[in-house]
């Protein structure tokens, strides 16, 4: 069974001003957490018909939820802060004209 929003809510606000660290099992439950809050507060939770509803949180509490979001996150492409990685193998010099 999955933790209800509410769980999830209690989980990160117990952690807002003193997240665990890195690495340990509390960590994992803490982004775990912080994931469900901002997706359901998005608009991306499903109720019981299977319908999307959003629930509204402070402007502020979600501005202070997204920069950890932002500054734990595991990034796929490299450690690059705004998630710039890797090309295709593209050249995106700038070339002289021939």
């Amino acid at each position: 069974m999955s933790p209800t929003f509410e769980d999830a809510l209690e989980v990160v606000l117990s952690h807002l001003d003193n997240p665990p660290a890195e690495g340990t099992p509390e960590d994992e439950a803490f982004l775990a957490a912080l994931g469900e809050v901002l997706v359901a507060s998005q608009g991306g939770l499903d109720n019981d018909d299977g319908a999307k509803q959003a629930i509204v949180i402070d402007d502020d509490l979600r501005t202070r939820l997204e920069a950890i979001a932002h500054r734990r996150r595991l990034n796929p492409f490299g450690e690059h802060p705004d998630g710039i990685g890797p090309t295709l193998g593209m050249d995106l010099r700038v070339k002289p004209p021939r």
